[in-house]
């Protein structure tokens, strides 16, 4: 009888010791250390400021405990960033803010230190609307137009774009390749380069995102827009045909999302993604985040996975065509 205590404490200590072994690894997640969210460009730009945005209400649809930082691993169009999510360890705990096209289309280019392949997406959380901005003053009153004026007259239009990899970047190459004119390419470091460069007369016009230009009549040198290179007319852009209004089939939207590494366990991908999901539609997120209201545009990650799978005949294509022309930046 005097051994019934003992034995007792010794089973039920076993029993407790076998039930940790059996619980699942990311039982924990997320609440004994902070999620780092991983962005691959400077404090301060657009990136940064929907990801610093986001974050404390992704957390709040997480858990009570949960706890999330904003990490910047700027450079290379994101490559440095995203390899430091892939090289994580897979248990949820780093989480990142993609861009596309830069994640899907500089591995097409150039050898990378990551595989876009190898992300899982959590989903989208805003899409940008691709521009082409000319100055109020300009000839061109239509893409149409301004395409057969090039193709005339090769190289007598200069544009404006944040390198290869960048929406602008891509879009016009498409453009280029869909529609055979040979425009003048100026790279810039960013759009805030690229809109003095337009205004100062120094490029004919650029490729912009909305929210770098949300009102180009309002700009201290009157601006507009030619045309938008998405697949329907922006809600907030009502009166811009697209490109493939004007007979040119380029759809390049700058979209941004999370993405985990694919061995992060199921579980948590589906935690991330229902949080994701209930933070933007949250009020407090909403009025937080009223510079991006015109542009979110959630989707689940399998949906934006499908978008990003029909480009990537286009961005293949235009990888093949630039290696053959010679027309690829130095490494």
């Amino acid at each position: 009888m005097t051994m019934a205590f003992p034995i007792r404490s010794t089973l039920f200590a076993a029993i407790v010791a076998g039930a940790s072994l059996c619980a699942p690894a990311w039982a924990a997640w997320p609440d004994d250390k902070p999620i780092e969210l991983v962005v691959g460009f400077a404090a301060g730009g657009e990136t940064d400021v929907l990801a610093r945005t986001l974050a404390p209400f992704m957390q709040k649809h997480l858990s009570n405990a949960a706890n999330i930082v904003v990490v910047n691993k700027p450079g290379a169009s994101g490559a440095i960033a995203n390899s430091y999510v892939q090289r994580a360890p897979k248990d949820g705990y780093t989480v990142a803010m993609v861009n596309t096209p830069p994640m899907n289309f500089m591995p097409l280019v150039q050898s990378t230190p990551y595989d876009p392949d190898q992300f899982a997406l959590i989903g989208r959380v805003v899409s940008d609307p691709t521009l082409l901005v000319v100055r109020d003053d300009s000839p061109y009153t239509s893409l149409k137009d301004l395409v057969a004026a090039v193709k005339a007259k090769p190289e007598s239009v200069s544009i404006g774009q944040n390198g290869l990899g960048s929406n602008g970047g891509v879009a016009l190459n498409v453009l280029m390749l869909e529609s055979g004119a040979a425009f003048t390419e100026v790279p810039f470091g960013g759009t805030g380069q690229s809109k003095i460069a337009l205004m100062g007369k120094h490029v004919d016009m650029i490729f912009a995102s909305h929210t770098a230009v949300p009102d180009p009549a309002g700009e201290q040198t009157k601006l507009r827009i030619l045309a938008q290179f998405v697949q329907d007319r922006a809600p907030m852009l009502p009166n811009v045909p697209t490109a493939k209004e004007e007979g040119f089939d380029v759809v390049v939207p700058s979209d941004r999302g999370l993405a985990v590494d694919k061995g992060v366990p199921t579980e948590i991908r589906d935690k991330l993604q229902t949080a994701l999901e209930a933070a933007l539609k949250d009020p407090g997120f909403l009025e937080s985040a009223k510079a991006f209201s015109a542009i979110i545009a959630y989707k689940d990650g399998q949906a934006w996975q499908k978008d990003i799978d029909a480009a990537k005949p286009s961005l293949t294509r235009l990888a093949a065509e630039l290696k053959r022309s010679g027309r690829l930046p130095a490494p």
